[in-house]
C-alpha cells in the first residue's frame, strides 16, 4: 500500500511541475504519515515541514512536530499565526472578532463557529504561500474518516494539489504510522497523541455518540449496509450506528462543491 501512495505522489509531482513538497505539522498522526511519504517519494531534502502554532495552541504540539521534522530529517519552518492576522473591514475586529478568538475554546465542539473557520483557513493561506514560493505541491493531510464524517473545511484543511491519505481509514493511517515507527522514520510518541488537528478535538465526541475510531471506521466500511445489518456484524447500538451516517449524510453535498455546468 506505501508503494502505490509513493508513486501517486511522485507522479502528480510531475504532472503539477512541482520539486517538492510542503506539509503542515501538527504533530500528529496524519500530518506526520503525510510527510514520511513525501520523504519516501522526493527524498528528504524536497519535503518542508511548516509548523504553524496560534494564539491558542498547545505548546506540545509545536515541541512535536518539531521532533517529527528532525527525525524525518525535512526543513522545518515555524509561522507564527496570531490574533492581529485577521481583519475582515465588515466586522470590528476588537469588539467582534478578537472576543471570538480569545474564547475558542468555549465555542467547541460547534464545527461551523468562526475561530475554528478562520484558523483552518489561514493555515490554507500559510502553506500555499510556502509551496508557491518553493514551487512545491501543497499536501492535504485529510483522511477517509475525516473526509466522510464531513470534519473538514472545503477551502481549509480540504485545500491542496495532492491528497496522499485520503482514500485511508484513520485506523488505517494508524497502521501505516506503525509501520513507520518500527522503521524508526517517525518517533514514537505520534501513536499516543490524542487525535485532532489543534482546532477541535476528535475523541469522545457526543456528535459520535462517544465511539471510537474503531468502531467508526467499521461503521462507515459498511455505510451502503442497513443499519439492522450494521448493528448485527459490530454489536454496535442504532442509535450510535444513525449518528455516524447521518453525518455522512449531512455532508455529501460538501464532498460534491463546487457543481458545474455540464455540456
Amino acid at each position: 500500500m506505501k508503494e502505490i501512495a509513493v508513486k501517486f505522489i511522485k507522479q502528480y509531482s510531475q504532472l503539477l511541475g512541482t520539486e517538492g513538497g510542503v506539509v503542515g505539522l501538527s504533530g500528529g498522526v496524519d500530518s506526520s504519515v503525510c510527510a514520511a511519504l513525501v520523504c519516501d517519494a522526493l527524498g528528504p531534502d524536497n519535503c518542508l515541514g511548516v509548523i504553524i502554532p496560534a494564539w491558542d495552541s498547545d505548546p506540545k504540539d509545536e515541541s512535536d512536530a518539531k521532533k517529527i521534522g528532525k527525525q524525518l530529517g525535512i526543513k522545518t519552518i515555524k509561522h507564527w499565526m496570531g490574533l492581529d492576522d485577521y481583519f475582515f473591514p465588515e466586522y470590528d475586529f476588537e469588539t467582534e472578532v478578537r472576543p471570538l478568538l480569545e474564547k475558542m475554546d468555549t465555542l467547541l465542539p460547534s464545527r461551523i463557529e468562526l475561530p475554528y473557520i478562520m484558523k483552518l483557513r489561514g493555515r490554507m493561506h500559510i502553506l500555499s504561500y510556502y509551496a508557491k514560493l518553493n514551487n512545491y505541491f501543497q499536501c492535504q493531510t485529510l483522511q477517509k474518516t475525516e473526509w466522510l464524517l464531513g470534519w473538514f473545511d472545503k477551502f481549509g484543511d480540504a485545500a491542496g494539489d495532492i491528497a496522499p491519505i485520503r482514500h485511508l481509514y484513520k485506523t488505517e493511517v494508524f497502521d501505516f504510522a506503525e509501520k513507520y515507527v518500527k522503521e524508526g522514520i517517525l518517533p514514537k510518541l505520534i501513536l499516543s497523541r490524542e487525535p485532532g488537528s489543534g482546532n477541535y478535538p476528535m475523541t469522545d465526541s457526543e456528535e459520535l455518540g462517544n465511539l471510537t475510531f474503531d468502531e467508526v471506521d467499521d461503521i462507515l466500511i459498511m455505510r451502503n449496509m442497513t443499519i439492522q445489518m450494521i448493528e448485527e456484524k459490530t454489536n454496535i447500538s442504532r442509535d450510535k450506528i444513525a449518528k455516524v451516517l447521518n453525518l455522512v449524510k449531512l455532508s455529501n453535498s460538501k464532498r460534491k462543491i463546487p457543481f458545474m455546468l455540464t455540456k
